[in-house]
This record gives C-alpha cells, sequence and structure tokens, in this order.
C-alpha cells in the first residue's frame, strides 16, 4: 500500500514520529511533518532523546542538518582515524559523510592537500561542484581551492592556499609523475569496490595509483568508501594498512526499497522481501501492458525515472522509443532552452534536443560534460522525469529518484553481480522527498535467470590483484617469459597488466619497499615468479621512474621506445605551436610503430585509420567547438559518395545527410572517439613519450606534452588553466577568445576570476552562463 493511503492516520502519525526518532532519521522526520503536518505526541523521554540527538549528532558548519544514527557512528569513527574504509547501502550517503569529514580537516593545523578519487570524469564533475557548493565559505576562510585535473603548471600556486585535488586514478598517476607538485596528506577512494570489478582493467589502475601515493608520501592518510561490501577492511589490508578497528559496515538503510520483478510477457509480478519471493501472480496494472516503454509509462506515471540499459546504443533507442507517442508533456523555460543550448553545442538534429521537448532525456559518460550537467540538473529539478542511462550510475553519479526500471541483466557483457546491481538499485528512494522507492527488474527482450542477487546477502569482495594472482600464476608467469596466453581479450589484457607490474616492482625487491603484489606472492611462497620477473628486466636502460607510473604500457614497449628515442635524440621532442594535420599523421605514424599498436590496441590496429584519428586530433587541439568538429565529419561524409557508417557490429550501409539516425550514429561516434581514442588512449601514450623525452633532453629542449593538448582540446594555457579550475572546454575557450578582460593573470598565469564582471558579458539563457554561475 503505498504510504499516500494511511500517512495522515493518527497511529501511523504516532508511530512513525517514535520509530524515526529512535532511529535518529531526521530527513525522514521533516519528510513527514512537511507531508502530513505530523505533530503527534510522543513519550517526553523520546522527545528528550531527538533533542539530545540533534545537539550530538549536528552537522558541523549547517545550519538545519543531522546526521543518523549510523551516520553519526561512521562520521566519528572516521574523524579519530589515519587509515578507515566503511561500506553502506547507495542510499546511506557516504559522499555527504566525507564532505563532513573534509569540513573537519580543511580546519587543521598545519592545512594539508587533500586528493579524492572517483572512478569517471563524469563525477569529477558532479563531486567538485557539490564540494564548491556546499563548502565554499570554509575554502575561502581556510585558503583552500579545488582543482580538478593533474596538470597544475598553468595556475598561479599561492604559497598560503592548499588544495582539494578530484581526480580520476588515471589524473592521480600523472599527478605523481610530476614534479615540485603539492603534497598529498588525505587519500580519499570513493567507489573503492571497483578495486574487485573483475571485468575492468581500470580496477587495476585504480590500486596502482593508491600504491603510487602511499609509496611516494609515506604518511599519507588513507580513506576508503564502498557500497554493500561486507568486508570493507579488506582494502586496509590490501594495502598493507591496519584494519583492526578501523573499518565500519551497516546495511541499514535510511529509506525502504520495494524490488519487483516483472513478467511482462507472462502479465505476473513477484515481490522480494528480505531475500523472500512473493509471487504476486497475475497482475491487473500490467494485463493491458504491451512491452516495457508502455509499463513504465503507466507504473512511473508523474514521478521520477531512471530507466537501466546495458548499452548506449540503447538507452538512445529506449528514448527515442518512449516520445514517439503523444504525450501530454509541456516544457517549461528552463528545458526549452536547454534544447536549444544543447542544439548549438552539438548538432541542431541531436537526439536529445528534440528528446527534452518531449520530457525524456539519455544520459551516458562519454556524453560531454556540459551535457551530462544540463541532463542531471534538469532532472532533479524534476523538469524532466524520464531519463534512459548506462552503468555510469553504478559509478557513483549521485542521481537520487523514486523508481528505477532495469531493462537488462547485465552489464556489458556480463550478467550483474550483486555489488552493481545493489548500487545500481540503491539510487531508488529520496531521502529527503520519499520514504520509498521502487525497483522493477523487466523480463521483456531479457530474462532474469538469475535471482540470487535479488537477496541482498552480505558480499565479500576480493580485490581483482588478489584474484587474478591467486588463480592465474601460471599464465602470468608465461607472460613474463614472453609468450602468449589464452582467454578472452580483457583476461589477457588484465593479466599483462599484473604481469607487467610484477616485472616493474620486481626491480625494487631488493629496497625495504615491497608492494602489495610482491608481497602477496612472498606470502603465498611464489618467489620464482619474483626472481623470473628481475631476470627478464635486469638489462632494462629506461629509468625505473617512468617505469612506475607507466605500469599499464608493456615494460619491453618502454624499454624499446627509450632506447631507440636515446640512440637518435635529434628532433623527438614535440612541436608547440604550428600544429597541423600533416604534423599530426606523421607523429601517429611514428607512435603505432613506436608502440607496437597493431598489437598492443585493438581500436588502432588499422593503419590506415589513423589519417581518421590525424584529422580529429588536428581540430581537436586546435580549438575547433564540439558543433564544428561534428558539422565537418558530417560534411566530409556527405561529399564522399562511397562513404559508409557502421550501425551494428559488424554491418555497414551508404551515410544519407537527410537520415537523422544516420547522423547522430556520426555524432556519437565523434564523442566517443574524443573522449575514448584522444583523451584516454592517445594520452597514455604521449604522456609516456614525453616523459622518456624529458629524461633524454631535459626540461627546456623537451618540446610539448602532447598528453595535455589532448586532454584539455587546446593549446592555449589559459584555457587550459581555466578548465583546470571545472570550466568546460567550451566555455572556457569562449571565456578566452571573447573576454579575457575578466581574468587576473600573473606572471602569465590565471590567478583569479572576476566572476561578476564576466557573468554580466554573457547572455543570462546561454549554457556557458549556468555553468560559470554554477562551477566558479
Amino acid at each position: 500500500m503505498a504510504i499516500t493511503l494511511y500517512c495522515y492516520h493518527p497511529t501511523y502519525k504516532t508511530i512513525s514520529k517514535a520509530v524515526f526518532s529512535k532511529l535518529g532519521n531526521f530527513p525522514a522526520i521533516n519528510y513527514l511533518e512537511n507531508k502530513n503536518d505530523n505533530n503527534a505526541e510522543i513519550p517526553i523521554s523520546r522527545t528528550l532523546e531527538e533533542e539530545f540527538k540533534k545537539i550530538f549528532q549536528k552537522v558541523p558548519d549547517s545550519d538545519n542538518l543531522y546526521f543518523t544514527d549510523s551516520q553519526y557512528k561512521l562520521f566519528s569513527k572516521l574523524s579519530s582515524s589515519v587509515e578507515f574504509s566503511f561500506s553502506g547501502p547507495t542510499s546511506m550517503g557516504k559522499s555527504f559523510i566525507i564532505k563532513s569529514f573534509i569540513k573537519k580537516v580543511i580546519k587543521n593545523s598545519p592545512p594539508e592537500n587533500i586528493v579524492i578519487v572517483v572512478p569517471t570524469r563524469a563525477l569529477i564533475n558532479q563531486f567538485s561542484i557539490d564540494l564548491k557548493n556546499e563548502l565554499s565559505e570554509l575554502f575561502e576562510r581556510y585558503k583552500y581551492k579545488v582543482l580538478v585535473n593533474s596538470n597544475i603548471t598553468d595556475i598561479a600556486l599561492e604559497e598560503n592556499y592548499s588544495y582539494v585535488f578530484v581526480l580520476t586514478p588515471e589524473r592521480l598517476i600523472s599527478y605523481l609523475s610530476q614534479e615540485n607538485t603539492p603534497p598529498i596528506g588525505f587519500l580519499f577512494i570513493d567507489e573503492a569496490h571497483k578495486l574487485g570489478n573483475l571485468n575492468d582493467a581500470r580496477s587495476i589502475t585504480l590500486y596502482t595509483c593508491i600504491e603510487k601515493t602511499q609509496k611516494k608520501y609515506k604518511g599519507v592518510k588513507l580513506y576508503f568508501s564502498s557500497p554493500n561490501v561486507s568486508n570493507p577492511d579488506i582494502f586496509l589490508k590490501l594495502f598493507n594498512r591496519k584494519s583492526r578497528n578501523s573499518f565500519y559496515y551497516t546495511d541499514e538503510s535510511p529509506v525502504s526499497q520495494n524490488l519487483y520483478l516483472v513478467d511482462i510477457v507472462g502479465k505476473s509480478i513477484k515481490q522480494y522481501y528480505n531475500g523472500t519471493e512473493i509471487i504476486i501472480g497475475i497482475s491487473p496494472s500490467i494485463i493491458s501492458v504491451k512491452n516495457d516503454i508502455d509499463f513504465i509509462k503507466k507504473i512511473g506515471e508523474n514521478q521520477n525515472n531512471l530507466i537501466y540499459c546495458n548499452f548506449k546504443s540503447t538507452t538512445v533507442e529506449k528514448a527515442n522509443q518512449f516520445v514517439e507517442f503523444k504525450t501530454d508533456f509541456v516544457p517549461n523555460d528552463a528545458v526549452i532552452k536547454a534544447a536549444k543550448n544543447i542544439s548549438d553545442y552539438v548538432h541542431p538534429d541531436y537526439y536529445l534536443t528534440n528528446l527534452l521537448i518531449k520530457g525524456a532525456a539519455y544520459h551516458h559518460g562519454k556524453l560531454p560534460q556540459a551535457i551530462r550537467n544540463i541532463v542531471e540538473d534538469l532532472y532533479k529539478k524534476e523538469f524532466i522525469r524520464n531519463v534512459f542511462c548506462t552503468s555510469t550510475l553504478l559509478e557513483g553519479v549521485n542521481m537520487p529518484t523514486q523508481n528505477i526500471f532495469i531493462l537488462d541483466n547485465r552489464i556489458f557483457n556480463k550478467e550483474f553481480n550483486s555489488i552493481d546491481f545493489w548500487n545500481l538499485s540503491g539510487r531508488a528512494g529520496r531521502l529527503t522527498k520519499e520514504l520509498e522507492g521502487n525497483i522493477y527488474c523487466l523480463q521483456y527482450e531479457q530474462s532474469w535467470e538469475n535471482v540470487d542477487i535479488f537477496k541482498k546477502e552480505k558480499i565479500e569482495l576480493v580485490p581483482t590483484v588478489y584474484n587474478k594472482v591467486d588463480k592465474n600464476l601460471r599464465k602470468i608467469e608465461s607472460i613474463i617469459n614472453g609468450n602468449d596466453i589464452s582467454g578472452s581479450e580483457l583476461e589477457k589484457e588484465i593479466l599483462k597488466y599484473i604481469a607487467n607490474i610484477i616485472k616493474v616492482d620486481s626491480l625494487e625487491t631488493d629496497s625495504n619497499y615491497k608492494s602489495p603484489i610482491i608481497n602477496k606472492l612472498i606470502e603465498k611462497n611464489k618467489d620464482k615468479i619474483i626472481q623470473l620477473a628481475k631476470s627478464k628486466s635486469k638489462d632494462y636502460q629506461i629509468p625505473k621512474f617512468i617505469l612506475n607510473n607507466n605500469q599499464n604500457i608493456d615494460f619491453e614497449t618502454q624499454n624499446n621506445v627509450f632506447n631507440i628515442l636515446s640512440s637518435n635524440p635529434r628532433n623527438i621532442q614535440l612541436p608547440s605551436s604550428g600544429i597541423k594535420y600533416e604534423t599530426c599523421l606523421s607523429i601517429l605514424t611514428r607512435m603505432y610503430s613506436l608502440y607496437k599498436w597493431d598489437k598492443a590496441e585493438k581500436k588502432l590496429r588499422d593503419k590506415n585509420s589513423l589519417r581518421y584519428y590525424a584529422t580529429l586530433m588536428n581540430q581537436w587541439i586546435n580549438g575547433l567547438t564540439l558543433s564544428h568538429i561534428i558539422k565537418e565529419s558530417i560534411d566530409w561524409k556527405a561529399n564522399n559518395p562511397n562513404s559508409t557508417i557502421k550501425i551494428s557490429y559488424k554491418d555497414y550501409i551508404k551515410f544519407d545527410k537527410t537520415d537523422k539516425k544516420h547522423i547522430n550514429i556520426i555524432i556519437e561516434d565523434v564523442i566517443d572517439d574524443i573522449e575514448y581514442v584522444l583523451r584516454f588512449l592517445f594520452e597514455k601514450y604521449f604522456n609516456h613519450y614525453y616523459q622518456v623525452v624529458l629524461k633524454i633532453k631535459g626540461e627546456e629542449k623537451s618540446g610539448e606534452n602532447w598528453a595535455t593538448l589532448l586532454e584539455y582540446g587546446t593549446q592555449n594555457r589559459v584555457v587550459i588553466a581555466l578548465q583546470n579550475l571545472g570550466i568546460s572546454r567550451n566555455t572556457a575557450i569562449k571565456i578566452y577568445q571573447n573576454h579575457r578582460e575578466s581574468l587576473i593573470m600573473v606572471d602569465s598565469k590565471l590567478q583569479s576570476i572576476n566572476k561578476n564582471k564576466l557573468l554580466k558579458e554573457f547572455n543570462t539563457n546561454s549554457l556557458e552562463y549556468d555553468e560559470i554561475k554554477k562551477v566558479l
């Protein structure tokens, strides 16, 4: 029965107030007081207990915010520890606790720099904006600034300021590779369960960035936050930290969640409650439902709905299906403005523009930052109420919702595991807006065979490096010997990554420091593998610090690149200006040979593709807007009569510039190639290349690090500095080109910005105005 049917009953008012008071669930108390004017009287002892809790559990530096009992218990433990790991349901508010702890940390004397590691670029923006909005006054008082990238050379660092960095694992590794960067005092790992993701090589990158940080900064204070992991102490053990009394786990959620398995074809519903399956049977509510979209419209009417789809293409397809038939949605001014801004930013025929006008949207990790911001903002304000999304939400993007509809039982090509399923499902139920949320798993195009994940049993996580070392020692040994192994592409990639780390780490086994992986091998009496790795690495020439900072590139490849460049160092540095297509193609062709991309990178195996990537790269680093790049790509396709587009895994068809579907395929391909090929793959290799050149030729003669140009999409140092503050590339370029007088410079470096002056110079309806107002 829905809460609205009985929440006005006097008995319910009294009991609910007493229960939530006992639990210290103050958001629920406030919700009920606002919803049903709950002025019920409860025993004086309970009232006094509530008032005492409000005194002790008040959130520091807040006007009217209070921790729940479980939040307060966690915050107290966290505050008294120099290393800690905690886990709880997604709805518990772990990010809220981290931010509350940061409030406490920035008051420390002497001040220390803080790093928060988040899984994706998508989360960098959200976390940094939240910090600025909620802690701006404290940051100003205690002289802290928030930075979102590892390249800080283009900002005028001030001696009396400290910094909060919000970084991905890759950006933290880049930070560690630089000299003269501010030391790190506190390291927070958000979404730490990613250390146990067996289906993503980035779990090894996350391990590496933590290991390298505590190696470089011996006294760094280390904290882990994860959802639904019953053994959070495993993260401390992994990095040889004290785990006794330094961890906390709870499965207590401040909101109730109703989980349903809906068979649309069979017209039946099952509910799962505390691990028990309740067969509801044939349900009148879905007798007339034709498909999954029909069900979402009927059940989710006038409510906030997140609809999970496995693949990006499916989110776009399902969102378009959702708006196929006429709806009574009337967009408000904010939605109309957002649609216009997205049209200008990307392309007039971009699907998202039309979807917003009809009350829906899609959201995935490779959407440009500014577009993600718009979608998230409209959804949180309930201006649009239906968002089709991929697993980006599993990465920690904060979009709580009333209903979650799960259309697929997979994440990528693997079935959901319990951690990922409940991390996604935990978004159902908005603590300050209702007391419950609904999760609908739909059987329509997919069938849910593994219903065990619905039971929400305690989940013990095993870190990927432990799991792979334990189960694949022979394969790892074979890789170290230079042999190929059997298995999937992903399995090979992860095992080669681990074997590479072992080879690099084996070089330091004679010192006092031993990495967690080496310690694990010693613990398993596998010294033979360590000695084998040392013997294979003994004749290396490349400096150890370069190997340490690039463990995701093959050891032998790194050494060969160093030897080749050292043997003929003339003109190996990359140009700092005058970059054209021919320059890009020439350099990419050389990199293809140096780094053996035909074997190392599936996406780059076709050498002919370098011409396309050189074009894209030239446009990107010369500051062309995304809309301009997309337009040129469409025009090129249209002007070449034999050009085709890929519509499925293997199928290609002739491009038709009048077909909106074809236009959107190109748009998504261009965005994908910028985000993955340019800003991930190329950036990784160019970063390594620059470190090698820097070692060979010295700083003054080492030229430009093109990894920086690829990351920021510009050669302009001021535009780079603006992006470090959280401004998107698009807005940063427009500020520099047209409103430079609002920037305060010191020795050609950006020191500060006249925000009020800048806002006056942008149209209040523009995307840039909204971003400047929110981010700066």
